[in-house]
């Protein structure tokens, strides 16, 4: 299915991230996982490249430096000779009611969660442009549509993202390149730890339509989706995948 493409995943050693490069390495892509800590990318690259015969490579990078952001765009193209799939999944969150809400947390989220999607997608597409042809995927949340209590940093930033996602759509339209968004439902993984269990139960149970599967796949599912052929004509959407969460919105 993505013979002889190469995606680079943000934030991919662990959670969605890691579910995405994994489906996307199983379906034959060349996958460059990426995230902060060198032995967390490393860990997971080998784990992947074990798994299937796709080549899987790594490098740390950290999203709020448009330097390095810009640096991992050139190692794809050096290492794998071009760079088709560009996948903006890192994120962060740092929750507070509104009026307790640091500086420090609303610039952390913002930068993680906003700046550095755009940074990537600078990258990214200066080198797509070339070829006339490229996938942007931006991984944003419901938090974006409804504005979730205790994360006005997170569903703002969140809220931008889709915003984000519809601008540079519009600019590289013209040159083949697509730049969607997928909007992950509530996902009881790393991000919610700090969330009690009850809550968390709570919000699960809410949700009209159950999977058997881990709902990370879901999203990588939605992904892999628009990173293919068959999304050629997608462009500035935002997909959600909660379970029908949002319903309505």
């Amino acid at each position: 299915m993505f013979q002889g493409k190469t995606a680079v995943i943000t934030g991919s050693a662990r959670g969605i991230g890691k579910a995405i490069a994994r489906m996307l390495s199983e379906r034959g892509c060349k996958v460059i996982i990426s995230d902060l800590n060198e032995l967390d990318c490393e860990a997971t690259a080998k784990e992947l490249s074990s798994k299937n015969h796709s080549e899987v490579l790594w490098k740390a990078c950290d999203v709020i430096s448009k330097t390095q952001n810009k640096e991992l765009a050139d190692f794809a193209l050096e290492k794998t000779g071009s760079l088709d799939i560009w996948i903006n999944n890192a994120g962060v969150v740092e929750d507070d009611l509104f009026l307790r809400m640091s500086e420090e947390k609303w610039d952390k989220v913002h930068s993680v969660n906003l700046k550095a999607a755009f940074f990537g997608t600078q990258a990214a597409a200066k080198l797509m442009l070339k070829n006339k042809k490229g996938r942007i995927i931006n991984i944003g949340s419901v938090s974006g549509f409804y504005g979730n209590g205790g994360q006005a940093n997170y569903s703002s930033a969140k809220a931008g993202l889709m915003a984000l996602t519809k601008s540079a759509a519009r600019e590289f339209a013209s040159r083949n390149i697509t730049v969607n968004c997928v909007a992950s439902g509530f996902i009881a993984n790393d991000f919610v730890t700090h969330v009690p269990k009850e809550v968390q139960e709570s919000i699960l149970n809410s949700i009209p339509l159950k999977i058997d599967r881990n709902p990370e796949d879901s999203v990588a599912s939605a992904v892999s989706f628009l990173a293919s052929d068959e999304a050629d004509w997608i462009t500035g959407a935002t997909l959600r995948v909660d379970g029908g969460m949002m319903i309505g919105f």
